[in-house]
């Protein structure tokens, strides 16, 4: 099992600053990415596509960032100087699973490629393998 280590840091892209986010920056971020439509009827977790569903959601990560099973960025598009979305990384049985999330108006911008590169790279040299051996009862 892979395990995401404590400390995340910032990257920088052609176009975008991927900066780590507390536990609170996180969650806000999440509550405004959630209200946009378009992008919440994408989100398969987000089972309550409504405002109290997606305020759920966003405090429901911010715990699991204080617990340390999540880390999140946001996204600053640089020429704007405004957050465009989020990239969650959380541990998973299956290793980390990374979902980037950004607002419908930047969809068709390569975004999620960009920005998302080099977050995967450092989670690939920096997540650590845990092993885990079963035990066998007799």
């Amino acid at each position: 099992m892979n395990r995401l280590t404590r400390v995340h840091p910032k990257f920088e892209t052609d176009r975008f600053t991927v900066v780590p986010l507390s536990p609170d920056e996180g969650r806000k971020l999440v509550e405004v990415l959630l209200q946009d439509e378009a992008l919440a009827a994408r989100v398969p977790w987000l089972a309550e596509k409504t405002l109290d569903g997606a305020l759920q959601q966003a405090y429901g990560i911010e715990l699991q960032a204080v617990a340390g099973q999540i880390k999140v960025w946001g996204i600053v598009d640089r020429e704007l100087r405004m957050q465009i979305g989020a990239i969650i990384s959380r541990n998973s049985i299956e290793g980390i699973d990374v979902e980037v999330l950004v607002a419908s108006l930047f969809w068709d911008d390569g975004v999620v490629e960009e920005a998302s590169e080099p977050v995967m790279d450092w989670l690939d040299d920096n997540s650590e393998v845990i092993q885990n051996f079963p035990i066998s009862m007799h």
